[in-house]
């Protein structure tokens, strides 16, 4: 499992969480102090949340939101008791309110040199899992921006959908035990659930009464790999997995690999691709699904395939002129011919599935690009190491199995690369990380299905300042 995102609160500690038990779990030396906030019952539309409380009333965004809240935060209440600076209960409640609000009880935990305990239950928005608003979102890092010098970080307890983003930043950025922490509803790619008539599966975990919620409490204080996800709560369905990183943000899926069930892969946002173009996902079992052509100025622009699961593809607006897809390595050069570059390749069974387009961005029609097939890795090697010395670099791989035979693209780039084969469960980002800070980003991470080993090629790319890396989620099947 990666070791950049925040692992399961319940693998941390049988406490971890509980109000009840604050001493035996020990998040703090410090007292504490509590706000209580909730968000928009009817966020405005353009801000993307899940049907969470409404899904028993089409085409309502509200739905039974109201009960669950108020749920939520009389539960609250009853356990914090003394401890409660404030609860504010608006389902109106606009974001400049909202930060005033927090903005007072930071001041007022500094003046008092108390811990902020900050709880928050309503929407989460997909892709970033803030908070949502009658008027808009707050983020984390406004959150801590409100910070006034001398506050203790607080503690923030979000009973929202995709609040497992917020987790994983305050992993990324806690210093020390005493620092930003976060314990979230679910993981980032998930929603938050909720027991009828009772409220958020989080906060009755908080309060002491549910014991298992229906989905993993994430928490910062440990990350994936050493705190996995239980058995059973640990696979997100594809679509959902890529929404996670892609929804709201500025990122482009940059590579994937999916093999015997798992997704590996990174999104970055690049100014190469600014404003981002729209993106959608697709799931096919078929390749007919897929192969048809794109309509509304949708090109594919990632491509990977697990032998069970099918095909996971990702669509990118004007992405390109057109395209083709060729089966057989003895096509290439046809499309060579008629203008079109390899920028996707994937395998199944005994046939490739090869995707050549024209006028992409990534390549100039000048460029030189070369496809070769091998039957072993030491042969892929050769061919990798005569790339580069005519100034080429990896722009693709897969694996047949039937055939037995790994397929390689190299394209002229003036681009510095570097890669390495990871073996199975061997921590990759530490390596990811070292060379992100020579300038060097990941654009292919590939699990190979000949000795389960994975791949990982970085490429300097000027137009890339950050990137995150998916690595090992398992994929539930969506049909």
């Amino acid at each position: 499992m990666p070791c950049n995102v925040a692992g399961s609160a319940i693998a941390q500690g049988k406490f971890v969480g509980r109000i009840d038990q604050l001493k035996k779990w020990n998040p703090t030396g410090v007292e504490a102090l509590w706000l209580l906030l909730s968000g928009a019952s009817n966020p405005p539309g353009e801000i993307n949340v899940s049907d969470r409380r409404t899904r028993d009333i089409p085409e309502e965004r509200s739905g039974s939101f109201l009960s669950g809240v108020i749920s939520d935060l009389r539960n609250m209440e009853e356990a914090v008791a003394t401890k409660l600076d404030n609860t504010l209960k608006n389902f109106y409640l606009t974001k400049s309110d909202a930060i005033r609000e927090i903005q007072r009880f930071f001041n007022k935990c500094r003046d008092r040199e108390l811990k902020p305990m900050l709880y928050y239950t309503g929407h989460g928005e997909s892709g970033t899992g803030n908070w949502c608003f009658h008027d808009g979102t707050i983020s984390i890092e406004e959150i801590v921006d409100l910070l006034p010098g001398g506050t203790y970080f607080p503690i923030i307890f979000s009973d929202a959908c995709y609040s497992g983003h917020w987790a994983n930043f305050c992993l990324n950025h806690c210093d020390n035990a005493n620092g930003l922490n976060c314990l979230a509803a679910c993981p980032e790619f998930s929603t938050a659930m909720d027991t009828k008539g009772e409220g958020g599966d989080l906060t009755l975990y908080m309060t002491g009464k549910k014991l298992r919620p229906d989905t993993e409490p994430i928490y910062s204080g440990g990350n994936r790999l050493k705190f996995p996800i239980t058995d059973g709560y640990d696979s997100v369905f594809y679509l959902d997995l890529l929404m996670s990183y892609l929804n709201n943000t500025h990122n482009i899926l940059i590579c994937q690999s999916i093999h015997d069930g798992y997704f590996y892969g990174c999104f970055a946002p690049s100014n190469e691709y600014k404003p981002r173009p729209t993106i959608e996902g697709l799931v096919s079992f078929s390749e007919e699904d897929f192969m048809l052509p794109t309509a509304n100025g949708y090109i594919i622009s990632s491509l990977a395939c697990d032998e069970n699961l099918g095909f996971g593809v990702v669509l990118m607006h004007r992405h390109g002129l057109s395209q083709i897809i060729v089966n057989d390595v003895s096509g290439i050069r046809e499309g060579y011919d008629a203008g079109y570059f390899i920028t996707e390749c994937a395998a199944r069974d005994s046939k490739y599935y090869i995707v050549m387009t024209k006028d992409v961005n990534e390549c100039d029609n000048e460029m030189q690009q070369k496809a070769v097939s091998e039957r072993n890795w030491s042969e892929i090697r050769e061919e990798v190491e005569r790339g580069y010395e005519e100034g080429m670099v990896i722009t693709g791989i897969c694996y047949s199995p039937k055939l037995r035979e790994y397929l390689l693209v190299m394209t002229e780039s003036p681009a510095g690369q570097n890669y390495k084969w990871f073996d199975e469960g061997f921590p990759i980002t530490p390596w990811l990380n070292n060379l992100h800070k020579e300038g060097f980003h990941p654009t292919i991470i590939f699990k190979d299905p000949a000795d389960g080993k994975v791949l990982v090629v970085v490429t300097t790319d000027d137009n890339r300042s950050t990137f995150t890396a998916a690595l090992h989620y398992k994929i539930k099947t969506e049909w």
